[in-house]
């Protein structure tokens, strides 16, 4: 590994350590009763999708929190529209078998509706 690798690679390790944890303390926030903490949680799941190298999509999926951000689609607050916009599409540009799970989730006729909206 050259000196760049090294580096990245270490900057790396604190958050792929740290990744189960969070989840678990992301999951309850996106499950909770309140909107401040959804949009929280749904932010926060969308900066970890959005890692430019190997992001947890997979774990993210095994956590069933994508149904929920189909939910938070629905909701009538723009701010956790668009961060569960951002993290659905982040899952779905994963692999096929990913891709499905957002599809299956019905995502699809909710960001055609929210596309369609004014």
């Amino acid at each position: 590994l050259n000196r760049n690798q090294q580096l990245a690679k270490r900057r790396q390790m604190p958050v792929e350590e740290g990744v189960t944890d969070n989840l678990e303390e992301l999951l309850t926030q996106a499950f909770s009763e309140d909107p401040a903490l959804w949009l929280q949680a749904t932010t926060d799941f969308r900066k970890l999708l959005s890692k430019e190298k190997e992001p947890p999509i997979q774990q993210v999926i095994d956590c069933n929190v994508v149904p929920r951000f189909v939910d938070f689609l629905r909701s009538d607050i723009p701010e956790l529209q668009f961060e569960a916009a951002w993290a659905l599409t982040n899952i779905a540009s994963g692999n096929s078998h990913q891709t499905e799970v957002v599809i299956e989730c019905g995502a699809v006729p909710v960001f055609v509706a929210l596309l369609s909206s004014e």
